[in-house]
């Protein structure tokens, strides 16, 4: 009997407990996904590796035969990606025996209450422009992103305005030679990542 009842009590407190994410783990997950999704780079083309130019390309022709045009929308990851997590777990229980006189049986009772929260937020600023329009939407974020610094080094600037007039020109190239042939593997995102 006293096992029975050491068995309902341990059971009672284990019931509704989860394992916790840690945040090492949820950021882990959210880079792997992005990992998956096979985002393409677009910052910085002028000094592309062989391999990241070849990405680049192979999914422009993609997009372009999914599309059937030389210029097809592209999606493109604008800003950066931004996650919220809120998680809490409570539990309480209580357990009681009591025995009656008359009664040589024990009478137990049982209460237990679990209470769950979990909350994800991921936030992916996401633009979609026609592939001619993808070097001045890059503009525009790395624009953004180094704000003040614009105004204070020129070289900045130059090196921005050199790398939209690199891509532009390597996206013309791209869109000049499509001619509806040579379609196979899939398309992917693009996203611009911060100049080192």
């Amino acid at each position: 009997m006293r096992r029975l009842l050491l068995c309902l009590v341990l059971s009672a407190c284990s019931a509704g407990t989860s394992a916790p994410t840690t945040i090492s783990a949820a950021i882990s997950g959210v880079q792997s996904d992005l990992t998956k999704a096979g985002v393409v780079s677009v910052s910085d083309v002028q000094g592309w590796s062989a391999a990241q130019m070849s990405a680049f390309d192979a999914n422009v022709r993609a997009l372009q035969c999914a599309q059937k045009t030389a210029d097809p929308v592209v999606a493109m990851i604008a800003g950066p990606v931004t996650m919220d997590l809120t998680g809490s777990f409570t539990q309480s229980g209580s357990f009681s025996v009591s025995a009656s006189a008359s009664s040589l049986t024990p009478v137990f009772g049982l209460q237990a209450d679990a209470s769950r929260t979990h909350v994800q937020t991921l936030s992916l600023p996401v633009q979609f422009v026609p592939l001619s329009a993808l070097p001045d939407a890059e503009m525009g974020r790395e624009i953004g992103y180094a704000g003040d610094l614009i105004k204070q080094r020129l070289d900045v600037t130059d090196r921005i305005v050199s790398d939209r007039d690199e891509l532009a020109a390597h996206v013309r190239l791209l869109s000049s030679s499509y001619d509806g042939g040579g379609c196979s593997g899939g398309a992917h995102a693009f996203v611009g990542m911060r100049s080192k």
